[in-house]
């Protein structure tokens, strides 16, 4: 299904107005508006399917992002956070998606549980970590593709270099959407959680991890 958390650190229709980022992917385009609390009827029922409960959450998931927005930026596994945002994304005056990023000085590979060593390896440059849903009456349309395409845009993460989202192997289509927007997987190998990290760096130059 489409969605994926960045497990690094973590049917609704309705107007809008203001500004947004347009990105056209797999024939669909988007436009992402910062998410509010107002939001919350349009995209809380997107919780309420199986398969967004699976991977992502359930309906009590969306208001903890909200809550973890007004917190102090803090460390977390080695990564100093630098900030959060949070997109409803829209096509055709419909709320179709929700992603968010948060964003941190390095990327950092982390083994936790029981005698995990913490830091592995780290890339040393400004880092995304992005979670996002797609309301599953809109699903296989590209909305998830273009949504991750936009947030790549925006200009708030312009000093991004290095784009990342967790996904379990068994998520294919959130995998095929995250490839379809030039996502590749850092370590085909699940991580200490099951997780496969994919990412997208800024430019096409090589940045591999180094010994932390």
């Amino acid at each position: 299904m489409d969605q994926a958390g960045s497990h690094q650190r973590h049917e609704a229709r309705g107007e809008h107005g203001g500004d947004g980022r347009t990105a056209p992917a797999a024939g669909a385009g988007v436009q992402l508006y910062p998410f509010e609390p107002g939001h919350l009827p349009l995209a809380q029922p997107w919780f309420a399917d199986p398969d967004t409960q699976r991977w992502l959450g359930g309906p009590d998931w969306l208001p903890m992002m909200l809550d973890l927005a007004d917190r102090p930026l803090d460390e977390f596994r080695g990564a100093a956070q630098t900030g959060r945002h949070h997109w409803l994304a829209w096509a055709n005056g419909t709320a179709v998606g929700y992603i968010d990023c948060e964003t941190y000085d390095r990327w950092t590979t982390w083994e936790g549980g029981p005698g995990g060593r913490g830091v592995t390896a780290t890339i040393p440059v400004p880092s995304a970590g992005i979670a996002y849903v797609i309301d599953p009456a809109h699903r296989r349309r590209g909305y998830a593709t273009a949504m991750i395409t936009a947030v790549t845009t925006m200009p708030e993460l312009a000093h991004v270099e290095l784009f990342a989202a967790g996904v379990e192997p068994g998520n294919t289509a959130s995998v095929g959407c995250l490839r379809k927007a030039g996502f590749r997987p850092l370590s085909p190998e699940p991580d200490w959680e099951g997780i496969v990290y994919y990412a997208l760096f800024r430019t096409d130059r090589d940045t591999p991890g180094k010994p932390a």
